[in-house]
């Protein structure tokens, strides 16, 4: 499919129902344990993973000894070797403009900067209000990203434990049911989510890069993470955009790597 073809399209189950009927369209559906609505994602976005993104890597897969939260972790001892103060339980409630500086308000503190780096994903960052935060959700590009759940996971058990788990032993106020998505004898969860763009979007994940490097041109403000990046859901895409970053903002072509 050639990318004018894509943009002829609005959304991707359109493209699939077209070529496959609608018995075919709705079998492949039926067939996916996660039920993905196909209408809200757009051609253009399906075409460029296709053509383009899958290109970026070998396939040759890394999983951290540690598992993934090692990458975080690693990151954590890296800013702390360098004097970062983190304030991880801290939630950003407002991001404003003040003179020719940003003023980033959290739940106790407000602080002042003048280069700002916004690694929230759009769904949360959608929470934040103050001047700076609705110029960026009104751009259209911001307002084509679409989040959808990567994957589902499924535990199965011989019997369901949880049934006896009480509020009480775990500090918990929920009831054991309202905790699990399941009753059965196996646990569903949705898995993070990914961020691709909107049926009947003629943006492209490459033009939402770019405009992440520097939203507003002139002014020391980068948005980073996989929802900015060409590479939706991947750790690669959330490097690529902070290497971008620390291009732009800092003038680090190649940044040492964390220990």
């Amino acid at each position: 499919m050639a990318r004018e073809k894509a943009l002829e399209v609005p959304s991707y189950r359109d493209f699939l129902c077209h070529k496959l009927g609608s018995e075919g369209c709705e079998l492949l559906f039926a067939e996916n344990a996660l039920k993905r609505e196909y209408g809200e994602e757009s051609t253009l976005f399906t075409y460029e993973k296709m053509n383009s993104f899958d290109n970026l890597f070998s396939g040759n897969y890394v999983r951290p000894a540690g598992g993934l939260s090692d990458i975080a972790n690693a990151v954590e001892r890296s800013a702390k070797r360098f004097g970062v103060k983190m304030y991880a339980k801290e939630k950003v409630k407002a991001l404003k403009r003040k003179e020719n500086m940003f003023v980033v308000q959290t739940d106790n503190f407000t602080v002042s900067t003048k280069k700002l780096v916004i690694a929230a994903p759009s769904f949360a960052f959608k929470e934040i209000t103050g001047d700076l935060a609705a110029q960026i959700k009104s751009n259209r590009l911001f307002e084509a990203i679409l989040p959808q759940p990567a994957f589902k996971a499924v535990a199965i058990y011989s019997y369901p434990w949880w049934e006896n788990v009480t509020s009480s032993h775990y500090n918990l106020t929920l009831k054991p049911f309202e905790i699990f998505r399941s009753a059965a004898t196996c646990l569903v969860d949705i898995m993070p989510y990914r961020h691709l763009t909107k049926a009947g979007s003629t943006l492209s994940k490459h033009d939402l890069a770019k405009w992440a490097k520097r939203p507003f041109p002139g002014e020391q403000i980068y948005m980073v993470g996989e929802a900015y990046s060409i590479s939706p859901g991947w750790n690669e895409g959330a490097l690529m955009s902070a290497y971008n970053a620390l291009k732009e903002g800092w003038e680090i072509e190649q940044p040492e790597p964390y220990l």
